[in-house]
């Protein structure tokens, strides 16, 4: 602990929950360390480059950048906004949505404009879609720090916390057609319309209505903005560094050990990793027991692949918006549904110089090979790896024909490349979402943060990571974030 600075939490995980709460703690006069398991720090922030091609790794859309919005005002917070590239997608056609080679829908951003277009191609359903639409924001707006709000109590909202967002929108909409279309909004959360929470469906369609924005040139650079924060204000960042001991005593944190012996303290503590991977490495008992069990029996199956493909020059067109590729199914499982992105480089950019196509898949088609280690999984793993691209890239084709040709080169993350590198037992893409795990536990130093805790994506996590600061700081934060 530093004489100077009494204050010092220690974050194990340099992921995007444990940065943006370092940055929080870092300008609020805490010395902050932050411990990463990876070489490179960032977790599905990271973005990388093969040659010129940039690609992302996790982090390709986000939420919440409008103005009186929790986004656009946390980075102003930290007085990060001019150092980020950021462009607003296609207000035209945001998100890109096909049910199948026939039916494209372009939805619009704007309340108003999403509600007229779904309208018009669907005419005999515009009372349920206004009333349908009318409820989601209703409900949406009550998730109060995503809107700039101090928390209050929305009992009337108990309900939708256990209906599906199936059973939800179906008290609206009996177009079967229509009802697909929505299963977007599931997929971009790790949901099918059937297990996906009403409460959630709401807050999640609220924000994509309202607007959808992207890094220019890699989400790497939000990165490198916290890790400023954190070094500007004597705090350290550190990559190569596995926790693998926490040490309790009298239900508090003292010190943790990484895997080279290395001991790390603190006045408090917070988590930023799967929290499975917590009790994997305490005996102690750090939540209540129902929470315990809980989390260690807890499976996220919303795991896939990931083709990264750098393009020919000037063969495929830059879309500024996100494509779902989908089909309609009256199936309670995960529906089929492939997710498109093509990199902005810059603002006025044509043509895409890469593509990244995500299919989700289950843990099930690696489990095979999930004792191997990257780069000694033998020849049968990049077989079926080299196959399942193909099919991916065939799939892509039946809706954009031209590019086949236009793919120069492609990499492949199968669901152990994703566990390995975030850490994520069966691969999970958004980490142990849906667990709600709480942010204090009964070690009273120890806090928890990440995806773990309530929502994803970047307006979700800065959420959770300003009432994290706050609980450690103790005092509220919200209402001078929402005034800068």
């Amino acid at each position: 602990m530093s004489e100077s600075n009494p204050h010092t939490v220690c974050i194990i995980g340099g992921g995007m929950s444990g940065l943006f709460t370092g940055a929080i703690l870092a300008k609020n006069g805490y010395q902050v360390t932050i411990l990463e398991k990876n070489h490179i720090i960032g977790g599905g922030l990271q973005s990388f480059r093969r040659g010129d091609a940039v690609f992302n790794t996790g982090m390709q859309v986000f939420t919440g950048y409008e103005k009186e919005m929790i986004t656009y005002n946390f980075f102003k917070y930290l007085k990060i906004i001019d150092k980020l590239k950021i462009l607003s997608a296609d207000s035209e056609a945001q998100e890109i949505v096909w049910l199948d080679r026939d039916h494209c829908y372009l939805l619009p951003k704007g309340r108003q404009a999403y509600e007229e277009y779904l309208i018009k191609n669907f005419p005999h359903e515009s009372d349920g879609i206004k009333d349908l639409i009318n409820e989601v924001f209703k409900i949406g707006h009550t998730y109060d720090y995503l809107f700039l709000n101090k928390i209050q109590r929305h009992e009337e909202n108990v309900r939708y916390a256990y209906m599906s967002a199936y059973e939800f929108m179906s008290q609206y909409i009996k177009d079967k057609t229509l009802l697909s279309l929505f299963a977007y909004i599931g997929g971009t959360s790790g949901h099918s319309m059937e297990t996906m929470p009403a409460l959630e469906f709401c807050m999640m369609l609220t924000l994509y209505i309202t607007d959808s924005h992207r890094f220019v040139g890699g989400s790497m650079q939000l990165v490198d903005a916290l890790v400023e924060i954190i070094h500007q204000n004597n705090g350290v960042v550190i990559n190569n560094t596995k926790v693998c001991k926490i040490v309790i005593n009298d239900r508090s944190l003292s010190s943790v050990y990484s895997e080279d012996g290395r001991r790390w303290e603190g006045e408090c503590f917070v988590w930023a990793c799967s929290p499975q991977i917590l009790l994997s490495i305490s005996e102690e008992k750090i939540f209540r027991p129902s929470m315990m069990e809980r989390i260690s029996k807890y499976v996220n199956p919303f795991t896939g692949y990931i083709i990264n493909c750098k393009l020919k020059d000037k063969k495929f067109p830059f879309i500024n918006s996100s494509v779902y590729i989908s089909k309609p199914s009256d199936d309670t499982h995960f529906p089929p549904i492939a997710f498109l992105f093509t990199q902005p480089l810059e603002e006025n950019q044509i043509w895409a110089q890469t593509m990244d196509i995500y299919i989700p898949a289950t843990f099930d088609g690696v489990r095979k090979w999930a004792g191997t280690i990257v780069e000694h999984r033998g020849d049968d793993y990049n077989k079926m790896k080299l196959k399942v691209a193909n099919e991916m890239i065939e799939l892509v084709s039946k809706y954009y024909p031209k590019i086949k040709d236009a793919i120069d080169s492609f990499y492949v993350a199968s669901p152990l490349t994703i566990r390995d590198f975030y850490g994520n037992p069966h691969g999970a893409v958004y980490g142990q979402q849906g667990l709600y795990v709480p942010i204090k536990t009964r070690v009273k130093n120890l806090f928890m943060t990440g995806q773990a805790v309530q929502n994803q994506g970047v307006a979700g996590i800065a959420t959770t990571s300003i009432i994290v600061a706050e609980t450690i700081l103790g005092r509220s934060l919200i209402e001078e974030i929402a005034k800068v």
